[in-house]
């Protein structure tokens, strides 16, 4: 991997649970009320780090989302930095 380059990751309980908190954000952003199953995770480590997750949605369309998850001592929520259909 390269240094602040992007690289895939085990799926985690973690991964699952930071979707779950950026489900009505993405579906704002998609304009529809979807359910996603996770399929892939990136991760890149910034100040903080960024996530690159591969959605399907209950519609069988693919959905890239990424989030940025800013580091613990800052106290900001995860941000939805993209969400598109594939």
């Amino acid at each position: 991997m390269l240094v602040g380059g992007w690289a895939e990751t085990p799926i985690t309980e973690n991964h699952h649970h930071l979707v779950g908190l950026v489900t009505v954000e993405v579906n704002a952003k998609l304009g529809g009320h979807h359910t996603f199953t996770l399929v892939e995770v990136r991760h890149q480590i910034v100040a903080g780090t960024n996530y690159q997750f591969r959605l399907l949605a209950d519609d069988g369309r693919h959905v890239e989302v990424k989030v940025f998850e800013p580091l613990p001592h800052t106290g900001q929520p995860p941000q939805v930095t993209l969400a598109a259909y594939l």
